[in-house]
């Protein structure tokens, strides 16, 4: 998949933003003339006279009280007086900025102008979807003198939508049938948000202002022009002295100055000192219709910032804050979420956003915020909690451009969690939902569904969605990496069909840019199958082909493990290779792997205090990872092979460290912690863990290695406490009563026992037989010597375990030796000859010689 832990919506800085049009300001300049064409005849009654001269005065909250009053003291007004009244009401409480209460009123807008009214309403409030629509079709069908209003207003609801290419094209044709400077301007500005300079700059040449709001609007684009030309003490000037005159200052070219004016001083003193430029503009303004733009770059300067603060954002989100201005309330936790989740506070952001759906689940907002809340929870390995965060956002929804992001998503949550099948469900889902409208969408969900039906082994259903998106887009990087994707997925999965597909993409796409991950993918199965040489020239292709950083590391990883394993294995080199990952990847994932292999060659050199580095900083670096307990054991044990002063006890702490945690080799630590006590002489407490390893159930290898353990911790403590008896060639009882008895019975529960291999069963009979000779028992010994020699002869289908055999046969040879039974000591000899281990021939010489001193010739 893409990257199925990773954001849906990548949160970083905001691209920067040019200072905000003043749209509000264009569209009532636009239509004055046609609202006063309309208003020509006198208004026959009085209050709406003196309502609507108030309102040319620029003091609309008159006109409002005045009209309110009018509408509720004349009950018998006629149709006219009272449509005339109603109209002017609402345009009335779109000029003092009541965008919510205007909107309420044109619910169900009856005419041009008020459709044209509503966009409005709907602009102030920040709906540019709902604005779009309406300003469309007044553009379209609207009387001719409305027509450019709205098609700026149009424009700009594009532009807000990101949509630029749609808004420079619309502003475009207009100006070709237009003088107007404010239409000029605008394009310009558009212009420059598309760094086209040099338009921009023509643009602003030919615009000849003739109004105080053109004049000053005119100052404003030519700001964001040295902005765009680096030239940011000009722009400053420019931009300081819009916002120190009101005069002319709409509330739009307020904003527009205000993010000007905090892009120059980012450009000439630094982010730290431009925030509270915006910081300023938010908390003076808490129902600028601007809100939103002035949100996302104050987001992007906090990104930005090594310690931004969130202060701001807690005191506008207050409670108290929230019930006078809940745009801004909103706003203002949405983004603190944002911001937290910049500084990697993981756990305060899902805090955030989870109270930002709760308090405002209607908001616009409200699908990004469950969005980025199942990201974070995907991030953290809560499944669950995201496939329902991604399913709330679907509901939040009813665009199904975001359902199908909802539907990519939740699709990723089931691939992490391996459940591939719904996987496919809902990308095949988000495919259908993105068809008609977006291609990149559906392009994503194919080729997130292909590689789901891959995982699946569905090769079927893969063949079809390869097929689907190879018809659709034939020279996209996803056909091509569909191939490789199926390559590595059948390396991985062992399918001998994998190398001739790497081979296929190699050959076929030589330039690709990921050729290199197939070459490292091709030299690792060539490496599984022991050809170094071919593997190592692979990886050099590999190296030559310009690998991604991800690709170096892994190649640099198998360089190491190639080298380790040549023929003509240098040592040294592989130590460097191995320092130089670490010192190259010191996040890398694979860093305990290569401790590992460093500390196993520096043990295999008994260079044991580095070997004990090496494992000992595995552990601290990587305490979760699989190899931290077995490098814990194995550090204790290079820490007593340093023979320090201290390395036993230091040994033993280590091995505790891994005995009272909850990992696999729990026991086997327990049993390093026996066997350093017996090699300290502390036999007692070695029994006493081998006994707790014994009623812990144990794997079989560890019960028979513990059950061994203790009896010759037993044997060797009974060795110490009486001496050894004169041998006796008379049979004798065996004691019941002492530890020679106890380890006795204990070897012969390991050879009796049906689980025990050939190597346990003869080493506990020899050292049975061991026991019962130091005890002065040789017969006993005896035939506890020859059952190991036996064994053999009665299942000679099995290898015989030369090192206890030849121990086995080399002392009963000696027992029968010094008794003089020379046959039988002969017959001894050759059974371990004929065996053919490594003293074979030593077994052979040794009864030639006593058949030659001894006269033995039969």
């Amino acid at each position: 998949m893409r990257d199925p832990h990773g954001p849906i919506s990548p949160i970083g800085p905001i691209r920067p933003i040019w200072p905000i049009s003043p749209i509000l300001c264009l569209l009532l300049c636009l239509c004055t003339p046609l609202l006063q064409a309309q208003d020509t005849p006198p208004a026959p009654d009085p209050t709406i006279a003196a309502a609507e001269q108030a309102m040319a005065a620029k003091l609309p909250e008159v006109a409002i009280v005045k009209l309110n009053a009018f509408l509720i003291s004349s009950a018998a007004l006629n149709d006219s007086l009272r449509e005339r009244a109603e109209r002017d009401l609402t345009h009335a409480m779109l000029d003092s900025g009541d965008a919510v209460g205007a909107l309420a009123r044109l619910e169900f807008p009856s005419s041009d102008i008020e459709r044209f009214w509503k966009a409005q309403a709907l602009s102030t409030l920040g709906r540019w979807d709902d604005a779009a629509l309406l300003y469309k079709t007044v553009a379209k069908d609207g009387p001719a003198d409305l027509r450019a209003a709205a098609t700026i207003g149009q424009a700009e609801a594009l532009h807000a939508l990101d949509r630029d290419d749609e808004a420079r094209s619309i502003l475009a044709r207009l100006d070709a049938h237009s003088s107007s400077t404010l239409v000029r301007l605008r394009l310009a500005e558009l212009c420059l948000e598309n760094h086209q300079i040099d338009p921009a700059r023509d643009l602003l040449a030919r615009s000849k202002p003739s109004t105080l709001v053109e004049t000053r609007w005119r100052q404003y684009v030519e700001g964001c022009l040295y902005l765009a030309e680096d030239q940011a003490t000009p722009a400053l000037q420019d931009f300081q002295e819009l916002l120190s005159d009101p005069s002319g200052l709409t509330p739009a070219l307020h904003a527009g100055a205000t993010i000007g004016l905090t892009e120059a001083r980012i450009s000439l003193n630094g982010l730290e000192v431009a925030d509270d430029v915006i910081e300023d503009f938010i908390g003076h303004n808490p129902d600028s219709p601007y809100l939103d733009q002035m949100f996302r770059r104050l987001d992007g300067i906090y990104a930005a910032e090594e310690s931004p603060s969130d202060s701001e954002y807690q005191q506008w989100a207050a409670s108290a804050q929230a019930e006078a201005h809940p745009r801004r309330a909103a706003l203002a936790l949405y983004y603190e979420a944002r911001s937290l989740q910049h500084q990697g506070r993981r756990e305060k952001a899902i805090q955030h956003y989870t109270d930002f759906v709760q308090r405002y689940p209607g908001h616009r907002f409200a699908f990004e915020a469950w969005m980025q809340l199942g990201n974070l929870y995907l991030a953290s390995d809560r499944v669950p909690a995201a496939i329902s965060a991604f399913d709330a956002a679907m509901r939040s929804s009813g665009d199904p451009l975001d359902r199908a992001r909802g539907e990519i998503a939740a699709g990723n949550a089931d691939f992490a969690r391996r459940d591939f099948l719904h996987a496919t469900e809902m990308f095949h889902d988000a495919a259908q939902d993105a068809a008609p409208l977006s291609q990149d969408l559906w392009l994503q969900a194919t080729y997130d569904s292909a590689l789901a039906w891959l995982n699946l082994r569905n090769y079927d259903r893969f063949l079809d969605d390869y097929n689907a998106l190879s018809h659709r887009f034939p020279e996209t990087d996803e056909r091509r990496n569909l191939l490789l994707e199926e390559g590595l997925f059948q390396a991985a999965s062992g399918d001998p069909r994998a190398a001739a597909t790497l081979e296929s993409f190699i050959r076929d796409f030589p330039d690709n840019r990921r050729v290199a991950e197939a070459q490292i993918g091709l030299a690792e199965l060539v490496y599984a199958g022991g050809d170094m040489d071919s593997a190592s020239h692979l990886l050099q292709a590999a190296y030559v082909s310009s690998p991604s950083d991800q690709s170096r590391e892994q190649a640099d990883y198998l360089a190491l493990f190639i080298a380790d394993s040549s023929p003509n294995r240098q040592d040294d080199e592989v130590l460097r290779l191995g320092r130089q990952f670490l010192n190259n990847y010191p996040a890398s994932t694979l860093r305990a792997q290569v401790r590992m292999k460093l500390g196993q060659l520096y043990f295999a050199r008994e260079d044991f205090a580095n070997a004990q580095t090496q494992f000992e900083t595995l552990a601290e670096e990587s305490p979760a990872d699989p190899l931290a307990d077995k490098a814990l054991i194995l550090a204790g044990q290079s820490s007593v092979r340093g023979m320090s002063e201290t390395g036993s006890q230091h040994a033993l702490k280590l091995f505790d460290r891994v005995a009272k945690g909850s990992g696999p080799l729990r026991l086997y630590a327990r049993q390093e912690q026996a066997l350093l006590k017996a090699h300290m002489g502390r036999d007692a407490e070695a029994v006493i863990i081998y006994d707790d390893i014994l009623r812990s159930n144990p794997d079989t290898p560890l019960r028979l290695a513990a059950l061994c353990g203790k009896a010759d911790c037993l044997l060797a403590a009974a060795s110490d406490a009486s001496p050894t008896p004169a041998a006796s060639p008379a049979a004798s009882p065996i004691p019941a009563t002492d530890g020679f008895a106890t380890a006795v019975a204990l070897y012969d529960q390991i050879a009796a026992d049906p689980d025990a291999t050939a190597p346990w069963r003869d080493q506990a009979l020899y050292k049975k037989g061991r026991c019962l000779s130091r005890q002065g028992f040789s017969d006993q010994a005896l035939a506890s010597f020859y059952d190991v020699l036996n064994a053999r002869s009665t299942a000679t289908q099995q290898q015989p375990d030369f090192f206890w055999f030849e121990k086995a046969g080399f002392d009963a040879d000696a027992i029968l030796e010094s008794r003089a039974q020379w046959p039988g000591a002969i017959s001894i000899l050759e059974k371990v000859a004929q065996a053919g281990g490594p003293r074979s021939a030593e077994a052979r010489k040794h009864a030639d010689q006593l058949r030659l001193e001894h006269f033995v010739w039969d």
